[in-house]
């Protein structure tokens, strides 16, 4: 290996594991480590996988075989991330070409994987690790954040108490664990001094933060610590709520402190009470659940996800959930296919739903929120917004791409401001001029 170790990166996957991927590189950096700019210049590659659903899981194959095939002799390649936990010993046996495989929970691990590497230096050896931390075991911290624009994510909590019966991640990252809050608040520090105006809070359910550590409300005490703690901070968003823990206290903190957006990330999965009884989600009535969060928060943005194709779905459970999506006018919507995942509950379930009939199910419901976000949209021509400045496209057109505060980053639409020079990574009043599906067009107000 070449003096200074490079090290090069592949990020797959949510939020979440984004932000692995940040401590991971964090903690590299520290131990020495650069990072190379292709994967070509690198001593040794690391992916962070995803194993989420089958798409996700075919994606991380194929990046691994493809890295794998393209390595020189003197090159180290390393899975990590949740694919690796959820099949390790498979991944050893079916993937030679991959030189070790840290699990998700393990990352910790893995500056002390590589530095193996670094000590063996014999072009073509093969450690053949497979590190898997204990049950129970988790490490949350990053020890410094470094920003990467004026948004960032930061995990308080991973792993999830739920059994959703279509769902893996317990199986891959353990049940649910809350990072401290004084941990938590120093990476706020850390991330607001490098210009930061808006934190993303993730987890896989962040509304039980705190749960774990005796905290009824934890979710709510840590917002409220963070607003006391950081006044200048513009912007906290809430991602990955579940609808059974969201709580009166944190309403009223989502409405009476304006640095916590009223925009709630809640993924619903299904609102037919049979299908959700047998997604083994709780089903209390959405109309009711929707109305009364709603009533506490005044103006609230409300996005979430559903699943099609669920085990047993019938057309008519399809249809009402079509119709609770046009009924209760979602403001931002997210569609899956359901993927028959082994080690699930669900897996193997009789009265599977074809693949044409998902595809089709998913089609007819995407149409009917793209209607409605493009309706909520149309209303927000005449209005001034602030929005958050995040780049100027790279061809020099007059347009800057922002987000307001309905616009969650990567999955809802943009502000598209068109101005001469505005301030990339500052909030900028702006009014809207014209709507599109998805997106808004905005002028300087």
């Amino acid at each position: 290996m070449s003096a200074v170790p490079k090290v090069g990166f592949v990020s797959l996957g949510c939020p979440k594991a984004l932000v692995d991927s940040e401590g991971i590189l964090t903690r590299l950096r520290a131990e020495g480590y650069a990072v190379a700019p292709t994967y070509e210049g690198a001593d040794l590659v690391i992916v962070n996988t995803c194993g989420f659903i089958e798409s996700a899981k075919q994606e991380s194959i194929d990046t691994l075989l493809q890295l794998g095939a393209d390595k020189r002799a003197d090159q180290k390649l390393i899975a990590t991330g949740c694919l690796v936990e959820r099949y390790p010993r498979e991944l050893a046996e079916e993937l030679p070409q991959i030189d070790a495989f840290v699990g998700a929970r393990n990352w910790a691990a893995l500056p002390r994987v590589v530095s193996q590497f670094e000590e063996a230096r014999a072009p073509g050896s093969s450690l053949a690790l497979v590190e898997l931390a204990p049950p129970g075991e988790l490490d949350l911290e990053i020890v410094a954040r470094a920003a990467g624009g004026p948004s960032a994510y930061l995990k308080i909590s991973d792993g999830c108490d739920q059994r959703c019966a279509f769902c893996a991640i317990p199986s891959m990252k353990g049940n649910h664990r809350s990072k401290p809050a004084e941990l938590i608040l120093r990476e706020v520090g850390q991330l607001m001094q490098q210009g930061v105006r808006e934190i993303v809070l993730v987890g896989q359910d962040t509304t039980r933060y705190g749960h774990d550590l005796g905290q009824r409300d934890g979710l709510a005490a840590l917002l409220e610590q963070m607003t006391d703690q950081f006044p200048d901070l513009a912007w906290i968003r809430v991602m990955y709520a579940y609808p059974r823990h969201i709580t009166e206290r944190f309403l009223g903190v989502m409405r009476e402190r304006p640095q916590v957006l009223p925009y709630l990330d809640m993924p619903l999965q299904h609102t037919h009470p049979w299908t959700l009884a047998r997604m083994r989600r709780p089903h209390r009535d959405t109309d009711d659940l929707v109305a009364w969060m709603r009533d506490r928060v005044p103006g609230l943005v409300l996005r979430t996800t559903f699943i099609v194709g669920f085990p047993g779905e019938t057309e008519a459970e399809f249809e009402y959930l079509l119709d609770s999506v046009r009924r209760l006018r979602f403001d931002r919507v997210g569609v899956f296919t359901y993927s028959n995942e082994d080690g699930t509950a669900a897996f193997g379930m009789a009265d599977q739903v074809a693949e044409a009939e998902k595809r089709r199910r998913r089609s007819r419901l995407m149409a009917a929120a793209r209607d409605v976000t493009l309706t909520s949209n149309q209303q927000m021509v005449g209005s001034q917004l602030e929005v958050l400045i995040e780049g100027r496209p790279e061809d020099g057109s007059a347009w800057y791409a922002g987000r307001s505060y309905r616009d969650a980053p990567e999955v809802d639409g943009l502000v598209l401001v068109r101005a001469d020079a505005l301030p990339v990574g500052e909030l900028v009043r702006v009014r809207v001029e014209r709507a599109l599906a998805y997106d808004l067009l905005a002028s300087p107000a």
